[in-house]
């Protein structure tokens, strides 16, 4: 198995890498290398638009009120789509400078494909251990639990 050298985990808006390192007698330590947050993430899309007036009404039968439209929920998915291209790069950015040999990956498990998709080829292939789970605000002295890789054999 190609040892883990760097864990990344990522959340919709925010991503954080870890430069792993053995320790003879406790195992491995994990010390943070990168924090990296997407101010676009955070919020709701309602308190980003300027526009409330202009919004698009949704009709639901003779009644007309404000709501999700479909333009709306169009913004949201290329929103959503911009987001994952930024985490995508970053986490090529800092595999490539600091990822010897292999990575680990997690981020929540609805999107975890998505990002991985988004990855270029000789990132993705590194990855060792993929975790479809939200640990970004897991403290790093006990995010090792979380990874099989990390686990002493």
């Amino acid at each position: 198995m190609t040892p883990t050298s760097l864990v990344v985990v990522a959340d919709r808006g925010s991503l954080k890498a870890y430069r792993v390192e053995e320790t003879p007698t406790r195992g491995p330590n994990l010390h943070l290398v990168q924090a990296f947050d997407i101010t676009d993430a955070h919020g709701k899309l309602i308190d980003k638009l300027t526009d409330v007036a202009g919004r698009f009404a949704v009709t639901n039968g003779a009644n007309s009120h404000h709501g999700a439209s479909s333009g709306e929920s169009k913004l949201e998915t290329e929103t959503d789509r911009r987001i994952y291209k930024q985490l995508a790069d970053q986490i090529t950015k800092v595999v490539k400078s600091d990822a010897k040999d292999g990575w680990s990956f997690a981020a929540p498990a609805e999107f975890h494909a998505t990002i991985v998709d988004l990855l270029p080829h000789e990132i993705r292939n590194r990855i060792v251990e993929h975790v479809k789970s939200d640990l970004v605000k897991i403290e790093s002295a006990k995010l090792s639990t979380h990874f099989r890789s990390l686990q002493p054999m």
